[in-house]
């Protein structure tokens, strides 16, 4: 019996995770806007799709990203969760970012979208 009680654990923050995934603000990738998410940064506390997790692991330094559906969760990641998620990001990493102004990027372009990603995060741009 005590060795359930950790995985009932385990299972309601994986539960609340993929809830959180289905939030208004959460459903597109944080970084390149495509819908459906499919990980969690849980560095800055966001919801990305598959091919900018794998950008996000490149970063200096590189972010922790977990799949929402394959692994388990802290009830601390999840409470981190509830607080950020993409809206919060946005007023967080993007403050002063102008679309009309900074070029728009392809989402495609995988070069384009490191180089969003690394002045984003790693110089801190807007």
């Amino acid at each position: 019996m005590a060795s359930r009680k950790p995985r009932d654990s385990q299972e309601m923050c994986s539960r609340r995770v993929r809830e959180l995934a289905q939030c208004a603000g959460n459903k597109q990738c944080f970084e390149c806007g495509q819908p459906g998410v499919t990980y969690t940064d849980v560095t800055v506390g966001s919801f990305v799709c598959t091919a900018c997790s794998g950008m996000l692991r490149g970063l200096n330094p590189p972010h922790r990203v977990k799949s929402i559906s394959m692994t388990t969760f802290s009830q601390q990641e999840v409470e981190f969760l509830q607080h950020h998620g993409n809206e919060v990001g946005k007023r967080t990493w993007m403050a002063v970012y102008d679309p009309k102004s900074e070029p728009v990027f392809d989402p495609h372009d995988a070069q384009r979208l490191k180089d969003f990603l690394q002045e984003k995060y790693e110089k801190k741009k807007w």
